[in-house]
């Protein structure tokens, strides 16, 4: 049976700022599976079964904004999605990943040769990936309710406000250059997303823990005691079993 340790004298203090790594043996195991089920659960849940496509909208239209104030003449439209046109695996994917969805919004820029390049806006752009990982990590960590929803709120509002930013960086730079230096839109594309995405996306990340263990959910602590468990309970003890002490 998991027994859970008493989760008030969990909660981080100003004379003890880390409780939660004070555990040891049982209760350091017990709440490991406990806290990394509730993040698992909360993280599917957030981001797997609801619709995303007022998310979408709304990112599509600031992003967009963006985009206009700063002189690009973007076009917002709804990308109607032809399924037939796919092949059975991708029809099949697509079909599991949102089967009640047909159109996405989207915006369009004029290329270099007179064809406006697409960008379709789906649920992998909204940020959410990461919102949902953060907002169970969140609630699977000891603190007081006004921190984790105080955290969760300026989570959301910031991963929201440097999404849509992050969105309309890539647009123009992919823009600026196919348009200004001939690059083919593809490679310019993977440069934007691919190259320039990685790092934005590794300091967002230090970023978004900063703000959150500023709010006193020490969201590092649980993931601390996953590692120590997974070493301790997990490798330690089959490597003894292979290799011998």
């Amino acid at each position: 049976m998991l027994e859970l340790p008493d989760f008030e004298h969990l909660i981080p203090t100003d004379d003890d700022k880390h409780p939660l790594l004070k555990l040891k043996g049982k209760e350091r195991r017990n709440y490991a599976i406990y806290s990394f089920g509730v993040t698992f659960m909360i993280t599917v849940g957030l981001y797997v079964f609801p619709s995303y496509f007022g998310l979408e909208m709304l990112t599509t239209k600031i992003s967009y904004f963006f985009l206009n104030l700063f002189g690009f003449n973007p076009r917002f439209f709804i990308y109607e999605d032809r399924t037939a046109q796919l092949g059975f695996i991708d029809h099949l994917l697509y079909t599991l990943y949102d089967s009640n969805r047909a159109t996405y919004p989207a915006i369009s820029i004029e290329g270099s040769s007179g064809v406006p390049n697409y960008y379709i806006i789906v649920r992998a752009c909204t940020g959410m990936q990461a919102g949902a990982l953060l907002l169970g990590l969140i609630f699977a960590t000891p603190a007081r309710i006004k921190d984790r929803i105080h955290a969760s709120f300026l989570v959301l509002l910031v991963l929201f406000i440097g999404n849509t930013l992050r969105i309309a960086a890539m647009i123009a730079i992919t823009t600026i250059l196919a348009y200004d230096f001939g690059v083919s839109h593809q490679y310019a594309w993977t440069l934007a997303h691919d190259r320039m995405g990685e790092p934005l996306g590794f300091f967002g990340t230090i970023l978004f823990t900063f703000l959150i263990e500023k709010r006193q959910v020490r969201i590092l602590d649980p993931i601390t005691i996953w590692m120590d468990v997974l070493r301790d309970d997990v490798y330690i003890p089959i490597k003894t079993k292979l290799f011998g002490a």
